[in-house]
């Protein structure tokens, strides 16, 4: 129920607080408003914008709750004052509830309740939290200007350890990507060729949020040619992240499947390197696939599908770092574990599905992890 809820969530963020040296003039009271403004917007959107054949994944669960406040805790240097704080937290409920939204109704909808929500609870007008985005000087900021509201890892250039923050200067940030694009068309990758205006940036700024978050995957929706695949790219490259995809022949099968899920599982798992698995739905050949990412999204394993040899052979792998972690040496099922969590904490699938005809819906019925253990942006 809602007061177990509010208990967990309040003593969260109290504990991220002190952790971040929030000060306790931000960290004091604000943080519990924050939680009561979350609960009623999680509560307020399950009840007014349902699922139907159209939007099929309007579904929400508790995890939706939780991945509002692991964006709140991905900054990277704490909020100094309450208006920094509310524009943490009105991002990161943007990016949770608002990206699945499938049109200018809905997304306005959410948008004037997330309004409300920051006028009740904080005790700050949303248009003074927001005053730097009134760019038409007219005393309120729209749904169009907040679009401006970025925040990401890569902006002080330091890949995989960028510190995540608000980005002050939009057009700065576009230059930024342009020149990483430049830059990964000159390192003997497949090369692309994208003009990043600011819809690009929006979606690669994203991209980058989720993958770089433990347990972070991504159900990008949209029709073929939307930059989907780019931009994912691009967000990895910027994050120092391996790109893995597979390559879909005449002759692929269950077996060849099994084989790059294993060789992707040991990247991550084995060997410990962030890596994103870029999948669309044009290379799902056989249903099986989806169950074995259903799998793969839910526990970081396909039960079973590593032989007895194949499982020596990851344990092995990853040993030294688990005795390091304090897991137990003498015991398999431990390090085998330790393995298991090594890959969600490493993989990141990124999938790339159309919403055109009813398999889009089909799927996500018979998949639920697809849309509860993924964060959904809209293209």
């Amino acid at each position: 129920d809602d007061n177990s809820l509010r208990r967990v969530y309040t003593a969260i963020t109290d504990w991220w607080c002190r952790r971040a040296s929030v000060p306790k003039d931000v960290g004091l009271k604000l943080p519990g408003k924050l939680v009561e403004a979350t609960l009623e917007i999680y509560n307020t959107i399950k009840r007014e914008l349902l699922p139907t054949p159209m939007k099929s994944h309007y579904t929400y669960n508790m995890r939706d709750i939780s991945k509002v406040w692991q964006g709140v805790s991905m900054i990277g240097e704490a909020p100094q004052n309450q208006l920094e704080l509310i524009r943490l937290w009105s991002h990161e409920t943007l990016r949770v509830f608002h990206d699945r939204l499938v049109n200018d109704e809905d997304r306005m909808w959410f948008f004037s309740f997330l309004k409300q929500m920051v006028d009740r609870h904080t005790g700050q007008k949303f248009d003074k939290v927001f005053a730097a985005w009134d760019f038409d000087k007219n005393g309120t900021v729209d749904i169009v200007e907040l679009r401006r509201l970025m925040f990401a890892s890569f902006m002080d250039g330091a890949g995989a350890e960028g510190k995540y923050a608000e980005v002050k200067d939009v057009d700065a940030m576009q230059r930024l990507v342009t020149e990483q694009l430049v830059e990964y068309n000159q390192s003997g990758k497949m090369r692309m060729d994208l003009v990043l205006f600011l819809y690009a940036a929006e979606h690669i700024c994203r991209i980058s949020r989720v993958i770089r978050q433990d347990l972070g995957n991504a159900l990008l929706v949209g029709v073929g040619g939307s930059g989907r695949q780019s931009l994912t790219r691009i967000a990895a490259f910027m994050a120092e992240f391996e790109v893995y995809s597979i390559e879909i022949t005449k002759s692929y099968t269950q077996v060849e499947w099994r084989d790059d899920l294993k060789n992707v599982l040991r990247k991550a798992g084995g060997e410990g390197s962030p890596t994103v698995f870029l999948f669309n739905d044009t290379q799902i050949k056989m249903e099986s696939f989806l169950e074995d990412i259903n799998n793969i999204l839910n526990t970081g394993e396909v039960p079973n599908m590593f032989a007895k040899d194949e499982t020596a052979q990851v344990i092995d792998m990853v040993t030294p770092r688990a005795v390091k972690a304090g897991v137990n040496a003498g015991s398999r099922a431990d390090l085998f574990q330790f393995f298991v969590d090594e890959c969600r904490r490493n993989l990141h699938m990124v999938l790339c599905f159309s919403p055109v005809g009813d398999a889009f819906r089909e799927r996500l019925r018979k998949f639920p992890s697809l849309v509860n253990c993924c964060t959904i942006d809209w293209f």
